[in-house]
């Protein structure tokens, strides 16, 4: 049980019985919770209220019961309202909490995690919508951060194969399960591809060939140049792709129609 009033943000809700919805939350504490709220789609001023305070993107303070891994809502009032987003700000932000929803599990408590998703959307709130590429970066930012979070962290420093630094002149294969490999080497060491080729089906490969001087950038977290921003989108493409399971974002679809 757990009366005491949590920091979190709302990343999704579905319909619960005839009045009632599911919210899960980005906790704090708690990492992802998932609470039912009871009269939310009902009428009344009450109702209402509650309405308008479960929104995503607001900072709430949310209290909650239970000892279940379903619990159920107490109280919650926001603290600070959400962002005005335009559309393309709105498709982003939707990604990222699908993506959260879809890689997050409940029971992982990750204090960071919170403080990196709230940095994320201030970004997001912020961008220069004349600016080409300019929500990409809060994207690119928050999703490496995510992957190294949960154990998944792409080392930007050195060539898996031979253990040495990325050269910026060298092109780079780049492996969900191994990391980045330079061409001439992954070429030269035919165990290494028959590996690679195996783990394929619980892993993903980069078709594409990725420039070293863009890996440094990344490690810098430079997005200033165009090509360093669709190298970070496509490395980031194949290292979610296994964690994904196959499964198409919904948001990424809308954010790729803007």
């Amino acid at each position: 049980m757990n009366n005491s009033l949590n920091h979190c943000f709302l990343l999704h809700q579905r319909p619960y019985r005839e009045t009632s919805v599911i919210v899960d939350l980005l906790t704090e504490s708690e990492g992802r919770v998932s609470v039912v709220c009871r009269g939310v789609r009902g009428s009344g001023n009450k109702a209402a209220s509650l309405r308008s305070t479960l929104q995503p993107f607001a900072a709430l303070s949310v209290a909650w019961s239970g000892k279940s891994s379903l619990k159920s809502l107490r109280s919650a009032e926001v603290t600070c309202l959400a962002p005005r987003f335009l559309q393309h700000q709105l498709y982003a932000a939707l990604y990222l909490n699908e993506l959260l929803i879809r890689l997050f599990q409940q029971g992982e408590a990750q204090v960071n995690l919170f403080s990196e998703y709230r940095h994320a959307i201030t970004e997001l709130s912020n961008v220069d919508l004349t600016e080409a590429g300019s929500t990409e970066v809060p994207l690119r930012r928050f999703e490496f951060r995510l992957l190294a979070t949960l154990g998944f962290e792409i080392d930007f420093y050195f060539d898996t194969v031979t253990g040495q630094p990325i050269d910026p002149k060298g092109l780079y294969h780049f492996h969900s399960e191994f990391g980045f490999s330079q061409q001439s080497f992954i070429e030269a060491i035919p165990d290494t591809m028959a590996e690679l080729k195996k783990e394929q089906q619980v892993s993903s490969q980069l078709k594409e060939l990725v420039l070293g001087e863009h890996l440094l950038a990344l490690q810098q977290q430079d997005y200033s140049r165009v090509e360093v921003r669709r190298s970070a989108k496509l490395i980031m493409r194949a290292a979610l792709s296994p964690h994904l399971g196959g499964r198409a974002l919904k948001s990424r679809e809308l954010y790729s129609r803007k």
